[in-house]
């Protein structure tokens, strides 16, 4: 073989070797940039989650802890002489309502006494309705389909109405509110359990159950539960928003949570008057509102979002 033949060779060798490094090489920055996509994504995940979950938490922390450590007067033990004083005034940060009532104080407050009656009432929707919801997917037959021919007939009733008839026979009080909130929530939280229900009763591993003679009880509460628990629970984040709003608009109507309590529907209601003249008064407590169910709603898309299909 000639010198030039061998020279034609090694360059061939070396016209593969370097094709050869430059493929890998461009895989290898594919790579690391589908790491940088799914690190990011993982981060975005992440702080979908944190975020809302903070916001909540401050909310509540500010709302039940934050009258006691501020040091705030009673939220109805205003003096006329304070009459709609503006924000900034001393010893009242927030101003004052009509009655010279401290805004701060009547804020926080109403958030207890909201967020109280979100939470109370979306535990009793979720309590019963998601009993009858498994109950009535497990017992697929007579059972269920009596079960959810009832949820049905709550669900055809329109829920504000509903709960408007609700609280005006029980008669305006907090905890008449809740009941009366509650239980339009039963048929929301039913459908979801059942259909949810139907979709696991078919799983090899409740099916061996069944076989095995577990119980009805012991196979619904260790098998089947845990595995709607995800999808309900993030429902449940939306009820409590859901709920919250329900309250605004009784107390809105004279038929929630009656005043001297503040919530922050009745400050809304009782503010009505003096959008004009104190448009703050009305903002405050619609913002706060605002901010507790948006960030209740993105936490639940987050959650489902993380859940596996």
């Amino acid at each position: 073989m000639s010198l030039q033949d061998s020279n034609t060779f090694v360059s061939a060798d070396t016209r593969v070797v370097e094709s050869e490094a430059s493929r890998w090489a461009s895989r290898s920055r594919g790579r690391v940039l589908a790491d940088g996509l799914r690190r990011t994504g993982r981060s975005f995940r992440r702080a979908a989650i944190i975020v809302p979950a903070a916001i909540l938490f401050v909310i509540a922390l500010v709302c039940f802890a934050g009258p006691a450590v501020l040091g705030l007067p009673a939220p109805a033990t205003g003096n006329l002489a304070d009459y709609l004083l503006p924000i900034g005034s001393p010893g009242h940060p927030l101003g004052t309502n009509a009655l010279g009532n401290d805004m701060l104080s009547q804020l926080l407050v109403g958030g207890q006494v909201s967020i109280l009656v979100g939470v109370g009432a979306t535990a009793i929707g979720l309590v019963v309705g998601v009993a009858i919801g498994m109950i009535a997917g497990y017992y697929q037959r007579v059972v269920g389909t009596v079960l959810m021919r009832v949820l049905d007939v709550i669900f055809a009733f329109p829920d504000i109405i509903l709960a408007l008839a609700i609280a005006a026979y029980l008669g305006p009080s907090v905890v008449n509110t809740i009941w009366a909130i509650g239980f339009f929530s039963i048929a929301g939280f039913g459908r979801i359990a059942r259909a949810q229900t139907l979709r696991i009763t078919n799983f090899d591993y409740v099916v061996a159950a069944r076989a095995s003679g577990r119980s009805a009880w012991k196979i619904l509460l260790g098998h089947i539960w845990p595995n709607i628990a995800g999808p309900v629970l993030a429902y449940a984040l939306i009820a409590v928003g859901y709920a919250m709003m329900a309250e605004a608009a009784l107390s809105f109507l004279g038929l929630g949570v009656p005043i001297p309590t503040p919530s922050w529907g009745n400050i809304i209601a009782g503010s009505q008057g003096f959008i004009t003249l104190a448009p703050q008064l009305i903002l405050m407590p619609a913002l706060a509102m605002f901010a507790t169910i948006a960030s209740m709603n993105l936490l639940s898309d987050a959650l489902q979002a993380r859940r596996p299909s």
